[in-house]
């Protein structure tokens, strides 16, 4: 029997190097264009839907599963929104945020990308 629907809350690593924040969020299932990333202010939003027949296997062992994604992050230090980039590569969120002054910054989308040899190919 298939698991309901839910709302997972994922994991997050949070790492400052080169000048940057960068928040890693696992996401399994989840392509770019399923994903949105808002920033406003210190608090960095993230959430997915992710498309996996689950429902249509027959488990012997359930550990994981797919759906909504949605997490939200009170960063521990002040980013722009300008220069910030989103990368979902093999089921992970990586979203890097340049360290800077964020007053003002209202609210940024910012736009997810996954590697060309990702994303699916024209027939």
């Amino acid at each position: 029997m298939a698991k309901p629907l839910t709302v997972e809350e994922p994991p997050v690593n949070i790492y400052e190097a080169s000048g940057q924040l960068t928040v890693a969020i696992p996401m399994p299932g989840a392509h770019n264009d399923t994903v949105e990333v808002v920033l406003e202010g210190r608090k960095l939003r993230a959430q997915a839907e992710a498309r996996y027949a689950q429902e249509q296997q027959h488990y012997l062992q359930h550990e994981w599963s797919v759906g909504r994604f949605q997490r939200e992050i009170e960063l521990p230090r002040a980013v722009q929104a300008a220069g910030a980039k989103a990368m979902l590569t093999h089921g992970v969120l990586t979203v890097s945020l340049p360290l800077g002054d964020a007053k003002g910054s209202g609210t940024a989308r910012i736009p997810v990308e996954e590697p060309a040899t990702h994303q699916a190919t024209p027939h």
